[in-house]
């Protein structure tokens, strides 16, 4: 015979073969199993999950199978549950016992696998019976019931029916005036690309149509919480247009707006100038983002009607989807201006590469033909060239300007080959321990002719503590080389010009006390100490940058629009060059412009090298000493 299909029995036996066994020919059958292994257990058990059938044994420590059959019947939510003794007692008296205490059947140890499913199903079946036959007397008396009140409708369904048809056709005339008025408002809100528009209309519209006393619009900055009002239409006292509201200040109200939920109530505590009327708040809801919200306030104490509600809402679907229109117009307008400007910047970038890789080139060229022609003055063609030594001079001259163009035209084409290695983060260092306080000197001694022909003084401050350093020394010495380069070219005439290098190492002391530069004498007052850091700083005088271009000037090809009055030219490919060189040693490149001057301040980190220079000798540690 078939079993019903996970019915629920429980086994209580405290001989874990016995429980095995049944478990595992239940489970077969079909069954969902619990097991108990003690009276208690399973009652505790029952108390979570009702079974279908318990196989309850009689002979167990603590709470025997009696109490346990004592206590089910008699809780009014068990009672009704068949109970199964499975028991090696096999007087009569025991069996006896058993029934008289309710259960449904008896079985004696050692018991026959198949006798004790056929009476499990058995069980099991006529309990399904006795569960079916009280479903039939419920539905019977429901029936019964229901029958009554049919009658009792039948007798108003004469009054109601006249009732229904007046309130229909009032229906009719209110969903015509919905979807007329509905139109009306979509059409006005989907025709304007603008915010302030679309929430205008809507709001407008909206009042005039439920009648309402004051209507709002608002938008959400979820990032920082707050509902701003864009546009109210009101004829009651005081004006809430442009307040922007905190969320957290009516968390109940927002955590169902942002649910997407319309709703209404009645404010506990209303303005004193406004009664207390009905609020009704819809969500301005775009997929599942809320873009703001809609409120509306009636002062005449009254609920809004369906009527009104559903207006709302799709008032608010139709704004949402307005509000995206405008959002994704304002984007691609965005857009489009920078795709404006980055086309601007390209075609003065192609403009300004080609003027300065065409110059030089025109000027190779001009300069070889003077120097061609010079020689062929000295001498006419086919004899033996012999220059003469005023000849000679004005030779050598050209030739200088020669060499100058084409260094010029080589280190133009080498920034922006280290700049492209840069990016792919392929560019080669050869570290190199340096000693700074001859190295910076030394790479300042080109630039004094240039100070003094362009009247500017030149300032060297260097740290008598500075330590070596390891570093790529071909990058340092452009790092400073272009940085002193740019300090020259845009420095007037009787600026200053400063080059200064230490080494700073924050300190924070016990106590609250301010944090120190550099380090105490006492290590005890200390709380934690920062790595020292070389600050390499190059300061002129005489020009200021603009504060909204600071964070722009590190950009590939920008140059500072009006803020070259010497026309030196350039690509605006040195401060990229220079940031992308800082960075790949590790470190970090600041600049401040004010009071008529510039300082730009280049950070390399040394605590780890000072380390390398302790654990190896210059002998195994692979650093070159300069």
């Amino acid at each position: 015979m078939e079993s019903i299909a996970r019915e629920i029995v429980l086994i209580v036996d405290d001989i874990p073969e016995n429980l095995n066994l049944l478990h595992l020919a239940l489970e077969r059958k079909g069954y969902e199993v619990c097991i108990a292994t003690s009276g208690a257990m399973a009652l505790m058990g029952i108390e979570v999950i009702l079974p279908d059938l318990i196989l309850l044994d009689i002979l167990m420590p603590q709470m025997d199978g009696y109490e346990v059959c004592e206590r089910l019947k008699a809780n009014p939510l068990t009672r009704h549950i068949p109970i199964i003794f499975v028991s090696a007692l096999d007087e009569v008296s025991d069996k006896v016992k058993a029934f008289n205490l309710g259960v449904a059947d008896y079985i004696t140890k050692p018991f026959q696998l198949e006798e004790t499913l056929a009476r499990i199903e058995h069980q099991l079946r006529l309990r399904s019976l006795q569960r079916q036959l009280e479903e039939k007397n419920l539905r019977l008396q429901q029936e019964i019931q229901e029958r009554k009140q049919v009658e009792q409708s039948l007798e108003r369904l004469t009054f109601d029916l006249e009732r229904q048809v007046k309130a229909r056709t009032a229906q009719l005339e209110l969903a015509y005036n919905f979807e007329a008025t509905l139109k009306r408002i979509t059409d006005r809100v989907r025709d304007s690309l603008d915010e302030n528009q679309i929430l205008q209309t809507a709001v407008q519209e909206l009042a005039q149509a439920i009648g309402s006393d004051r209507c709002d619009a608002a938008l959400y900055d979820l990032n920082q919480q707050t509902s701003t009002i864009r546009y109210e239409h009101t004829n009651l006292p005081g004006q809430f247009q442009g307040r922007r509201l905190q969320m957290s200040n009516a968390p109940e109200v927002y955590r169902q707006l942002l649910q997407g939920q319309s709703f209404q109530f009645c404010p506990a505590y209303p303005l004193p100038e406004e009664a207390a009327g009905a609020i009704l708040v819809c969500p301005i809801l775009k997929d599942v983002v809320v873009l703001g919200d809609l409120w509306l306030t009636n002062q005449v104490g009254h609920s809004f009607s369906e009527q009104d509600i559903r207006l709302v809402q799709q008032v608010a679907n139709q704004c949402a989807i307005a509000l995206r229109q405008a959002q994704l117009y304002q984007a691609a307008q965005t857009q489009v201006e920078a795709l404006e400007r980055l086309n601007r910047l390209k075609d003065d970038f192609l403009s300004t590469i080609s003027h300065e890789l065409r110059t030089p080139i025109s000027n190779i060229k001009l300069v070889s033909s003077l120097l061609a022609l010079v020689i062929n003055q000295e001498q006419p063609l086919g004899e033996d060239l012999v220059i003469a030594k005023g000849k000679q001079a004005q030779l050598l001259k050209y030739v200088r300007i020669l060499q100058e163009e084409c260094d010029r035209e080589l280190r133009l084409i080498q920034d922006i080959l280290d700049l492209q290695h840069l990016e792919a983060g392929v560019f080669p260092l050869n570290p190199t321990l340096l000693d700074l306080n001859d190295y910076i000197p030394h790479l300042l001694e080109p630039f004094e002719i240039r100070f003094q022909a362009q009247e500017q003084t030149l300032e060297v401050a260097l740290s008598s503590e500075l330590p070596q350093l390891t570093v790529d020394p071909s990058s340092f010495k452009r790092i400073l080389t272009e940085l002193v380069n740019n300090a020259c070219k845009y420095t007037p005439p009787g600026g200053r010009i400063t080059v200064a290098a230490r080494v700073v190492q924050t300190i924070n002391l016990i106590d609250g006390a301010q944090p120190t530069e550099p380090p105490p004498a006492s290590s005890e007052l200390a709380r934690s100490v920062t790595p020292p850091m070389l600050h390499l700083t190059v300061r002129n005088t005489g020009v200021e940058i603009p504060s909204e271009e600071l964070s722009r000037i590190f950009d590939k090809f920008y140059r500072i629009p009006n803020n070259d009055p010497w026309r030196h030219g350039g690509t605006g490919l040195g401060l990229t060059l220079i940031k992308r060189l800082v960075e790949h040693l590790g470190g970090e490149v600041r600049v401040t412009s004010d009071q008529n001057a510039t300082c730009f301040v280049v950070v390399l980190p040394i605590s780890e090298l000072e380390n390398l220079l302790l654990d190896a000798s210059p002998d195994d540690s692979g650093l070159n000493l300069v």
